[in-house]
């Protein structure tokens, strides 16, 4: 399972990051626990404290989060994509601080989606993405979700409007879309009794 929102450096003291707090990641984490699952988190910036009884690997850049779970994809029969990986990085980045009395003009790149790798090297895997948007209609989220899985191969889509009151990034509740070929609707909940509904949903289509 990976959670958390990746940095991409800009220079040796500043970067770029989104507002992902781990906190989806970490219910879900929770839950695959107490339901007696044998996982390793990968994990990015969050705000939470993850608990010792986890086994994890730090990293800090969607590269180095893309490294640790493509090695690790081979050995696991579902994983869980909750972090927040940066859609782009930077084609140069300073070792330096970049002086800060002259224009910058950043250029960036689309950075690997390590969400359309996994099927590739783990075809059996059972893979779970998230898919973010902001303020859509319902069947905008649902054609982003089922893009994914056309895609990626995800075989379950957990998608949400972020713009929803109580849903933002950091929330300690969501409101959810559970896509595939059919549509589950998730009402406003805490995190972990969502986390539930997806772990329940998770049970059935791996049974």
């Amino acid at each position: 399972m990976s959670l958390g929102g990746t940095y991409e450096p800009i220079d040796s003291v500043r970067g770029i990051t989104n507002k992902s707090s781990g906190k989806m990641g970490l219910a879900l984490a929770k839950e695959a626990y107490i339901r007696g699952a044998d996982l390793t988190l990968v994990v990015a910036k969050v705000s939470v404290d993850i608990p010792s009884v986890f086994d994890v690997i730090r990293v800090e850049t969607g590269n180095e989060m893309n490294e640790s779970i493509l090695s690790l994809i081979p050995d696991f029969d579902i994983f869980i994509s909750t972090a927040a990986v940066s859609d782009f990085e930077f084609k140069k980045k300073d070792n330096k601080k970049i002086d800060s009395n002259s224009s910058l003009f950043l250029n960036l790149k689309p950075t690997t989606k390590i969400i359309r790798q996994v099927k590739k090297i783990n075809p059996d895997i059972f893979l779970v993405g998230f898919k973010a948007e902001f303020n859509i209609s319902k069947d905008e989220i649902i054609c982003c979700a089922r893009k994914q899985i056309e895609q990626a191969g995800t075989d379950l889509v957990i998608a949400n409007d972020i713009s929803k009151s109580g849903c933002h990034f950091g929330s300690d509740d969501n409101e959810v879309l559970i896509v595939d070929d059919d549509v589950l609707s998730v009402p406003l909940a805490s995190k972990s009794e969502i986390a539930k509904t997806i772990f329940d949903v998770i049970s059935k289509k791996t049974c």
